[in-house]
């Protein structure tokens, strides 16, 4: 008798375990196979007060812009001029302040707004001279900062995490064009070259971003 009613309680207690698992595989099951819906991620990031997504084309602030549809991923391009630089003599008597020459330093910025996006992203930031020139050092700064690094091949890369203030928030980086100063032959021929192009120094400095979204 015993026996029996130790089985009848095993059983029950089996069956419960199934209806429980039914039902809640049933529930989810409901869940997951019935209509949903949901809005997409706002991507609303601005270059230099420029969206990277909609560019005005009549503006030349704007960077042009080409979409990976298999990635997500946007990327930026853009030369920047001699008339876009600033020039500072350093203090220098001999250069003209605002002019391009040995001795002087130039620099523009990059300002990144995420704005109102819901995702956190990643930028890289690529510069490279358009002609090679050994006289022309390129460095940037780190975000809201005046310091100067070296900018490698790799460029920089930076993150701005997702937050409810990014509405005001700015990522600021200063890409600074150096011409250094005569030192040997090699620099003072393309001194002579850079300085003797007709009053228009063929100086250009493109700029690549790739904007992703951030997972880490």
């Amino acid at each position: 008798m015993k026996r029996k009613v130790n089985y009848l309680i095993g059983l029950s207690f089996l069956l419960i375990i199934i209806l429980g698992s039914s039902y809640a595989f049933s529930k989810y099951n409901s869940e997951v196979t019935g209509e949903a819906e949901a809005d997409i991620a706002n991507w609303n990031i601005t270059v230099n007060d420029c969206s990277i997504t909609k560019p005005d084309k009549n503006n030349t602030a704007c960077f042009e812009e080409s979409v990976n549809d298999e990635t997500g991923e946007v990327t930026l391009i853009k030369n920047f001029g001699v008339s876009e630089i600033f020039y500072s003599n350093n203090g220098n008597d001999n250069v003209v302040n605002n002019k391009i020459a040995p001795g002087s330093s130039g620099s523009f910025k990059i300002k990144i707004r995420p704005n109102d996006t819901e995702v956190s992203i990643k930028y890289t930031i690529k510069a490279w001279l358009a002609t090679e020139n050994v006289s022309i050092k390129l460095y940037r700064s780190d975000p809201n900062m005046d310091n100067k690094i070296p900018l490698d091949e790799e460029g920089y890369a930076g993150i701005i995490k997702y937050s409810p203030n990014n509405l005001n928030y700015e990522d600021v980086i200063t890409i600074y064009v150096d011409w250094v100063a005569e030192v040997d032959e090699e620099t003072n021929l393309t001194d002579t070259e850079l300085g003797t192009n007709g009053g228009t120094p063929k100086l250009k400095v493109p700029v690549q971003i790739v904007f992703e979204q951030y997972n880490g």
